[in-house]
């Protein structure tokens, strides 16, 4: 009898031990599960982006004595479905004189967003927003659109003739002409050299801008002067203080204009880096590249560097004058001026 009950008593301790270790081992298996979900939702959290640049030019409101250069330029992140993730805009108007024949170069040109309160829009918009705060909201608001959303946004000429968003909710933001922004923002979504990387976060686009005219010439009785407002875009998509993704492009429209001011033939026929192989530097470049093509490898060379990084990278002037890429590695891809991408690519990280 007592050797069944001690066998008995075996059998409910052993059971016992049993039922521990599959408490501990479900336990475990539970973690596990938890852990696995955990590292799944990172890895979901990785997704595939683009950084995409669209910019619009035009010289229409130059006038006898005046030569006008009026951008717009958009930067996007888009997913893989094609949705905007940020965006980010800019504009300029930039000016130069150019009253009896002479070019008034030497200035500073900033755009709207640099101005910020210093454009003054504020004090007569309808809705007490600054321009800089306006482009925010409408950049805010396509997000999540694609590129054709976009461009299908509803709008109405207001009494002044400008084409303003007939949305309300878009409209209680942003009362100005919206025109330009909508066809940047949707050249920027379908460009077909958009910037691939990977992210965890939500990316966030920021624009560099520099302009120079150091190329302005005044006129004579012979030959015609040249008003050249030359400006460099730099988008950067920023982590941690590093950018890791890049966009560059420039614009270079000529204007000429005669002795006495008036202005004369304007030639441009598109951004250098939607040009591609049009621009026609390939056949003449020791590397045998396009612009865009070492423009790219600029792109590919900042991806990962700090605003200081960046601007402190080494440049030397080559047998034309022009400041190229000091180091090697860069110089092998990229052998145009550098200078004034530095300075744009410096300026859009960190904003």
């Amino acid at each position: 009898m007592k050797k069944i009950l001690s066998l008995f008593l075996a059998l409910i301790l052993i059971g016992a031990l049993f039922a521990g270790c599959s408490d501990q081992a479900g336990n475990g298996k539970d973690t596990d599960a938890k852990d696995t979900g955990s590292a799944d939702s990172k890895k979901d959290e990785t997704g595939a982006y683009k950084l995409g640049m669209g910019v619009l030019t035009d010289t229409d409101s130059s006038k006898d004595g005046t030569a006008q250069v009026n951008a717009t330029v958009a930067a996007v992140v888009i997913d893989e479905k094609g949705k905007i993730v940020d965006c980010y805009i800019d504009a300029l108007q930039n000016k130069m004189s150019v009253k009896d024949g002479v070019a008034e170069k030497g200035q500073t040109y900033k755009t709207k967003q640099e101005q910020g309160t210093d454009y003054g829009m504020k004090d007569i918009s309808g809705i007490g927003k600054e321009w800089n705060e306006q482009a925010a909201f409408f950049a805010g608001f396509v997000k999540g659109m694609t590129g054709d959303e976009v461009s299908t946004i509803k709008t109405e000429k207001n009494d002044s003739g400008s084409v303003v968003a007939a949305d309300e909710d878009l409209y209680a933001g942003c009362t100005i002409d919206i025109s330009d922004m909508m066809q940047a923002v949707a050249k920027a979504c379908k460009d077909d050299q958009a910037y691939p990387f990977q992210s965890a976060d939500n990316p966030k686009v920021r624009i560099g801008t520099v302009t120079e005219d150091a190329s302005s010439k005044d006129a004579t009785e012979d030959a015609d002067g040249l008003a050249a407002m030359y400006t460099n875009f730099a988008a950067i998509v920023e982590k941690d203080g590093k950018a890791v993704a890049c966009c560059i492009d420039v614009i270079e429209p000529k204007i000429s204009f005669a002795k006495d001011g008036k202005i004369g033939e304007i030639k441009f026929a598109g951004s250098k880096r939607e040009l591609k192989a049009d621009y026609g530097m390939k056949d003449v470049s020791g590397i045998g590249k396009e612009w865009n093509e070492q423009a790219k490898a600029f792109a590919d060379y900042v991806a990962g560097k700090t605003p200081s990084e960046i601007a402190g990278i080494e440049t030397q002037k080559n047998d034309s004058g022009r400041m190229v890429a000091k180091d090697a590695d860069l110089y092998a891809g990229c052998t145009v001026s550098i200078d004034q991408w530095i300075a744009a690519a410096a300026k859009a990280v960190g904003k």
